[in-house]
């Protein structure tokens, strides 16, 4: 019933979206909580948590590129990495100053206000990663409905 509705009313080139976005979420926590652990406990590094962290983003961005490259946008060229990177950036630079800006107006809660954030900076990687690195249209909603006939 789900897949039904999801097919019916969203377009699939978005919903591979989302569902790559939570693979990818929980690539990159993986990444960082294996890094952490290795040199936190294993290493006993200290500031562990900074370097698991820039590992974890290196890593993280290339498998993002590929897992969005290939499973949502059906593309494997690699030198669109540079364009993926700038629009990375830019997402990652706005989450940022959105949650500043929440900060600001007095919700000083960080994990609600990352929360927030993620929902517009999540929609608009997806706008900027279609336009800008693979150059396809941004589609949400599949518009095309099937035409019964009233008995």
């Amino acid at each position: 019933m789900i897949k039904a509705f999801l097919k019916r009313y969203f377009e699939p080139q978005f919903i591979r979206f989302v569902l790559v976005a939570m693979l990818n979420t929980a690539f990159g926590l993986f990444v960082n909580y294996l890094f952490l652990f290795i040199f936190e406990h294993l290493l006993k590094l200290n500031h562990a948590y900074i370097v698991s962290n820039f590992i974890a983003t290196i890593v993280s961005i290339l498998f993002n590129f590929k897992t969005y490259g290939i499973l949502v946008f059906k593309n494997k060229n690699n030198k669109l990495i540079l364009r993926f990177l700038a629009v990375t950036t830019f997402t990652y630079l706005l989450n940022i100053g959105g949650i500043a800006l929440l900060e600001h107006l007095g919700s000083h809660n960080n994990y609600l206000n990352l929360t927030i954030m993620a929902v517009p900076v999540g929609l608009l990687n997806y706008v900027l990663n279609s336009i800008f690195v693979y150059k396809k249209k941004a589609r949400f909603f599949n518009f095309k409905r099937n035409k019964q006939t009233k008995e």
